[in-house]
């Protein structure tokens, strides 16, 4: 699997399709394994995002896809944009820490051992454990506030497949002042230490059951 990120993000949409075209084309250059249309290899960046845009479909979920691409999921919070790929259904979600009703939440969406786990160790727990629920069901495409069952182990049965789910750790700037509501348990934490990343792949990958993740970082 490969994951690829920037800390430059904008929040507007014609960014995100321009990183989601830059994206594609570093995993054309980087993993021969991985089932990518050769003919995209040889569009310039004009004909790439054309291509996007001519060939990008959702299914019945609203997962999107785009024909001659491996599956992909993108996730955005504050100023930190992702993608991941991979050779089989995948989802990625990223969350910094920020005010919330974390009990009321926890105990209308979360599963009893998650509930327990985010009273006993706080907002950091909320948001590692809300990055595993909305990767899990953004692989199968869907909304976070569906049902879906504890995220707490290595891998969880949703959607009639076996899902292997992953905690990955990203490097994360937040941009001076995009930031107000975002807090921190730990007044002393890092920067990097705010952000929660998770992705959740089928059990079918080739990449299931091993760390094998990528982690790279655009240049934008």
């Amino acid at each position: 699997m490969y994951l690829f990120y920037t800390n430059e993000y904008k929040r507007n949409s014609e960014q995100s399709r321009d990183l989601l075209a830059k994206s594609i084309r570093k995993l054309v250059e980087r993993e021969p394994r991985l089932d990518v249309n050769p003919e995209i290899a040889d569009l310039v960046d004009e004909e790439l995002r054309r291509y996007i845009a001519d060939n990008i479909e959702l299914n019945k979920n609203g997962k999107p896809s785009i024909t001659g691409v491996p599956d992909y999921s993108i996730s955005h919070s504050e100023n930190t944009w992702a993608i991941i790929f991979s050779d089989a259904p995948c989802g990625l979600d990223i969350q910094y820490n920020r005010k919330t009703k974390l009990e009321k939440i926890a105990a209308k969406f979360y599963q009893e051992d998650e509930q327990e786990s985010v009273n006993r160790l706080g907002v950091g727990e909320f948001f590692r454990i809300w990055s595993r629920r909305e990767a899990l069901i953004k692989a199968v495409g869907g909304s976070v506030f569906y049902d879906a069952p504890s995220t707490m182990g290595k891998n969880a049965v949703y959607g009639d497949s076996e899902w292997r789910i992953y905690d990955i750790s990203i490097d994360s700037e937040i941009s001076g002042g995009d930031n107000a509501e975002t807090i921190s348990s730990d007044a002393h934490h890092k920067k990097s230490e705010l952000l929660h990343a998770a992705a959740a792949v089928r059990d079918d990958s080739a990449f299931a059951g091993t760390e094998e993740l990528q982690v790279i970082r655009l240049d934008v």
